[in-house]
């Protein structure tokens, strides 16, 4: 038996018919797991956000201590797509780790999570590109602020232009999605290194590394040690993301294993290689604080990195690598398409969702679940045509929606320890213990990326942090959803075998509710 076969047979007894192409090989699905754990998706659109909230120190600071957590939750999320490598992810994990009896609600609100964290997150990366290439593209040419409508207007059009081609690209064959994603790491790697090392190389000034660690800068209006709590962020939105490679596990080969090395790996290669990235840029900002807070907040370009890129190497060589990390960040944008819309396609499969969804185009594709997750990522930009914190309050909601998601089916991992079946991928009895350390952290990271980010005094809506705002709407409409209708037909997804074997032979009280949590066929 093939690989292909004996992933067709272990989605077979998940519960699911093989209907997605399985032709992406596991380097390919590190790819785009790379590609939207990505640097500078992340932390290049987040520089001003970073050097004005604790300055260098912070972000230098936070980075290993955000980066090592992260791993803690990764290694745990491997376990599980080990165990349950399906395209519903979280969710359809989140059912089988709670039982037969809280199936049904548990599964709905992680999904529902899951789902405005990828919109979160997709928006964001498809944004941010459009904001780099406006920057790069109107640098000492045309001066408009960043508050300016007609700035506003632009970097809209051209975010609606990238999540159209994204979604373009995700309706041809998987084989041609699989082809991207491979290129995108090499692409992805090579810009860092690139831009790194121009940066360093090529800047007339620099400051040193002990300087680095003791420049702070507080522009909040915030205590320090209320700073420092939420100059996490640029750090808590890089290490997100890295469920993607269960949303394209069913189209992957070898799966419970290509899977979990997908995330792992990811996480091993960002963490060392993201902290020196970091350490080169800041080494060439503005070692004069006045300086330094005038590029934060008047930038030439629009673009703090932008502005940094050009210091140090010319206008000329640091557009080029402008445009290098603008490409990168499309790339991310292209992979958060391809898995939002398996999510999406997994979640209709259940019946969260319409089943009109529940779609593949000639070309094997989730193409209506592809084009509704541009829909949604489009309007979710929405609030940057008032809010100047646009972009951070859509980070925010991105990390917070995927990290209590995660944060989930974890919880249950550890409650529920004697029913969950390992896989052939797992850390044996140390999986418990890193498990119980990331729903601790998710829980922190929750908290802080929800409170205000600059100082709310006097009250200003364009300074608003209004995640904690998007994010409500969206759990109240869930759970009125839930209470008024849902609650009265949705069974959550249907169960894995051994995991219904391990509640039989150890609930047996139990038993009456299988038929209820799988009741129902599922194609």
């Amino acid at each position: 038996m093939t690989n292909v076969d004996k992933d067709a047979a272990r989605l077979e007894e998940l519960g699911y018919k093989q209907e997605l192409s399985r032709s992406i090989s596991s380097f390919s699905n590190f790819g785009a797991t790379l590609s939207i754990v990505s640097i500078p998706a992340a932390t290049f659109p987040l520089f001003m956000y970073g050097l004005s909230t604790g300055g260098p120190a912070a972000m230098l600071i936070s980075w290993p201590i955000v980066g090592v957590l992260s791993i803690a939750i990764g290694i745990s999320l491997g376990e599980i797509i080990s165990a349950y490598p399906t395209a519903g992810g979280v969710y359809y994990w989140s059912a089988n780790l709670a039982g037969p009896r809280l199936s049904p609600v548990v599964s709905f609100y992680t999904g529902w999570f899951n789902f405005i964290g990828q919109a979160g997150l997709t928006a964001a990366a498809s944004f941010a590109s459009a904001q780099l290439f406006y920057a790069g593209g109107v640098l000492n040419v045309v001066d408009h602020p960043t508050t300016d409508m007609l700035y506003i207007g632009i970097v809209n059009i051209v975010n609606v232009l990238i999540l159209a081609m994204s979604a373009l690209l995700n309706t041809v064959a998987v084989k041609w999605l699989g082809y991207l994603t491979s290129v995108s790491v090499f692409f992805n790697i090579g810009g860092m290194l690139l831009s790194m090392i121009s940066a360093v190389a090529m800047s007339p000034t620099h400051i040193s590394v002990s300087e680095i660690l003791s420049y702070w800068n507080n522009q909040t209006g915030l205590s320090d040690t209320y700073c420092a709590t939420i100059s996490i962020l640029v750090a808590c939105f890089t290490f997100c993301g890295y469920d993607s490679a269960a949303h394209l596990i069913e189209e992957t080969t070898n799966a419970d294993i290509g899977g979990p090395i997908s995330i792992v790996s990811t996480l091993a290669v960002n963490v060392p290689l993201g902290f020196f990235l970091l350490m080169g840029l800041l080494t060439v900002v503005p070692a004069n604080p006045d300086d330094l807070n005038a590029m934060i907040f008047a930038p030439n370009s629009t673009s703090v990195i932008v502005d940094v890129m050009v210091n140090a190497c010319g206008p000329a060589y640091g557009i080029f690598l402008v445009v290098i990390v603008a490409i990168s960040v499309v790339f991310c944008a292209i992979s958060m398409i391809a898995t939002h819309s398996r999510m999406i396609f997994a979640f209709s499969r259940d019946g969260a969702v319409s089943e009109y969804f529940h779609y593949l185009s000639p070309a094997k594709t989730p193409s209506r679940a592809v084009w509704l997750a541009v829909v949604i990522d489009t309007i979710v930009c929405l609030p940057s045509l008032g809010a100047s914190t646009a972009f951070t309050a859509l980070t925010s909601i991105g990390t917070v929606g995927l990290y209590v998601s995660y944060s989930i089916p974890i919880f249950f991992r550890v409650y529920h320890a004697k029913y969950f079946n390992v896989g052939r991928w797992n850390v044996g009895a140390f999986g418990p213990i890193v498990a119980s350390i990331a729903v601790l952290w998710v829980g922190i990271v929750t908290v802080v990326l929800n409170i205000p980010t600059v100082n709310p005094d006097p009250f200003a809506a364009t300074l608003f942090n209004w995640a904690p705002v998007e994010l409500g709407i969206v759990l109240t409409g869930a759970t009125a959803y839930w209470f008024l209708s849902a609650r009265k037909w949705f069974k959550g997804p249907k169960l894995d075998e051994n995991t219904l074997k391990m509640y039989t032979d150890k609930t047996k009280p139990h038993r009456e509710l299988f038929a209820y949590a799988n009741a129902g066929t599922r194609e």
